[in-house]
């Protein structure tokens, strides 16, 4: 199994193939923890050059962009991840789970539950995040 670095947060490979387990777990102990503790150093390591998020609203952010906007705006307080599912098709991982997110943006406490999906790539010897996009639930009123 590949070891995290923990310096910056990546799950590195040496020669062998990515699996569900490292996936769940770059994205649970890595992702979700570097953003809660605001380690900009790891989220960078984590994400891929490539990266791209699409947030509910449909705006669309790159690399940079996301890493400014929480360095400078959003800071996310909690993660809670539930129902997680993840796929590996070759060097491609897919997660789908629920999420409910406490964040502040300039002072301002908002809390969100989405489905979300993250799309993990092998890059090089580490597994990098691709692409993430969430969608609200809207919570349905009992009958």
């Amino acid at each position: 199994m590949g070891a995290a670095d923990e310096r910056n947060g990546t799950t590195h490979l040496k020669g062998e193939e990515m699996t569900a387990e490292q996936v769940l777990q770059l994205h649970s102990e890595g992702f979700n923890r570097a953003l809660t503790q605001q380690d900009y150093h790891a989220l960078d390591g984590i994400y891929s050059e490539m990266y791209m998020l699409v947030r509910p609203d449909g705006t669309v952010l790159n690399k940079q962009q996301v890493l400014k906007d929480l360095r400078e705006q959003l800071r996310i307080r909690s993660i809670e991840l539930e129902e997680a599912i993840v796929r590996v098709v070759g060097s491609v991982a897919i997660l789908t789970a629920a999420s409910t997110t406490v964040s502040s943006r300039n002072g301002k406490e908002s809390h969100a539950h989405v489905r979300l999906v993250a799309v993990y790539g092998q890059e090089g010897g580490a597994i990098r995040l691709v692409h993430f996009q969430s969608t609200l639930i809207v919570e349905k009123e009992a009958a």
